[in-house]
C-alpha cells in the first residue's frame, strides 16, 4: 500500500522547515541542505554560461538522489 505525505489539505506539504533542514530521496543518497545555483541567464548568455549553470542544476538533482547523473 502507497502512504501518502498530503492530509488533503488544500494548503500543501512542505519537506524541512528552513534552507539549513537536510532532504533526501530514494534512500540512494544521504539527506543534504538546499542547494545554491547562481544562474542570470539572459539572451546575451554564452554557451559555456549555459553548461555551466544546467551542469550546477544537474549536480544538486543528483545530490538530492532525484536524477542519476554524469558529466
Amino acid at each position: 500500500m502507497v502512504k501518502q505525505l498530503s492530509d488533503g489539505d488544500d494548503a500543501g506539504t512542505v519537506l524541512g522547515q528552513d534552507s539549513s533542514d537536510k532532504v533526501g530521496f530514494y534512500g540512494l543518497s544521504p539527506p543534504i541542505v538546499k542547494a545554491s545555483v547562481t544562474a542570470a541567464m539572459t539572451a546575451s548568455s554564452t554557451t559555456t554560461q549555459l553548461e555551466t549553470t544546467l551542469d550546477a542544476i544537474g549536480n544538486a538533482l543528483h545530490n538530492l538522489g532525484l536524477i542519476t547523473y554524469s558529466t
